[in-house]
């Protein structure tokens, strides 16, 4: 025999899968998504029932509509917040409580919405994350040698296997100043893409970046550390030697195949550095926003200020302090240091 929560989630069920629901402009849903809809719900009727004696029934909110109201689901909040709910399954549960009063507003139980203007915890904002140094060695070991995706099974003698050699070995210089740039000095990838020849000046013992058109078209100039120098001079030698000029005003990184010398394009950028991600068995996908942040790590661990941190990447302060904040095992670190501090 079926209870009468059963038959009021049966028909929460039907609803969710002829009706759109509150984030969504069609009708219907995954059955993963109803599932876990109906879970959730199921979930809060139980609580409803050890708190009020008896099960939410379709009875009960003919009569007393407003026995479903917004204090009735902070106290379901408040309980699983008791329990250590984690935030996201908070907010889960409520998503699916707001399907559910859409659900019974639809079937007139109810006209009110008991979920407007409730408190909701929130997610903290994750930190910006880089690479650490065990996976920006694993990273970097991926530009020592060409990638040779196909390597001809026999030797040729119509020079075509040395053209193929070549042409991997000058995107492999291409590729790792690149993502050295991007590693080392924190430009992001729509300004790396604009830079110009006349962009970078490089010197035996100093290297300058001006990025004309910064986020929110401002103009900064930056230093280039050595590895970023070095990956930059070895990409202008062959830039010069593929014979596509010293314009100040010619594209910096440009196009090896199909069309040459044309601007690389910031699409080619994302999915170079992606695949190298790969390349270097890397757990989590690699972008050139998470190079960016390994910049700012690297740039905090060496002792840089915060000051000196947004004026190099082009953020306010308020921004900068989000990048490269100290890690758990750091703050571990700099607690220990206060381990025998005790003066009594």
């Amino acid at each position: 025999m079926k209870t009468k929560q059963q038959t009021i989630l049966e028909d929460f069920t039907e609803y969710l899968n002829t009706s759109p629901l509150p984030s969504r402009v069609r009708a219907g849903a995954s059955e993963n998504t109803i599932r876990g809809y109906v879970h959730d719900v199921g979930d809060f009727l139980v609580w409803w029932k050890q708190t009020e004696g008896d099960d939410l029934t379709v009875e009960w909110l003919r009569r007393d509509p407003f026995a479903l109201n917004k204090k009735t689901i902070q106290d379901y909040i408040a309980h699983l917040e008791r329990r250590k709910a984690a935030v996201g399954t908070v907010l889960r549960k409520v998503s699916s409580l707001r399907a559910f009063t859409r659900f019974l507003k639809d079937a007139k139980l109810i006209e009110h919405e008991p979920i407007n203007g409730m408190r909701l915890p929130t997610k903290a904002e994750p930190e910006p994350r880089g690479l650490s140094d065990r996976d920006r060695s694993r990273f970097e070991a991926v530009f020592q040698q060409p990638w040779l995706d196909r390597t001809p099974k026999r030797k040729r003698t119509d020079g075509v296997e040395k053209n193929v050699l070549e042409d991997a070995a000058n995107r492999l210089v291409r590729d790792r100043a690149i993502v050295f740039l991007m590693m080392y000095a924190g430009p992001r990838v729509e300004e790396v893409f604009q830079l110009n020849v006349g962009d970078i000046d490089l010197k035996e013992k100093s290297g300058t970046l001006y990025i004309r058109k910064g986020k929110g078209l401002r103009e900064r100039k930056t230093s280039i550390p050595l590895p970023a120098r070095k990956a930059l001079q070895k990409w202008s030698n062959v830039r010069e030697e593929l014979g596509f000029g010293n314009d100040k005003d010619a594209p910096l990184f440009v196009t090896l195949r199909g069309k040459p010398g044309e601007r690389f394009a910031i699409r080619s950028m994302q999915n170079m550095v992606t695949e190298s991600g790969k390349r270097a068995r890397l757990e989590e996908p690699v972008t050139p926003h998470i190079l960016r942040h390994t910049c700012a790590f690297m740039l905090r661990q060496a002792g840089v200020d915060i000051e000196t941190r947004a004026k190099m990447l082009g953020h306010s302060i308020e921004t900068a302090s989000k990048y490269g904040a100290p890690g758990a095992s750091e703050i571990e670190k700099a607690a220990a240091l206060l381990d025998h501090a005790e003066a009594a």
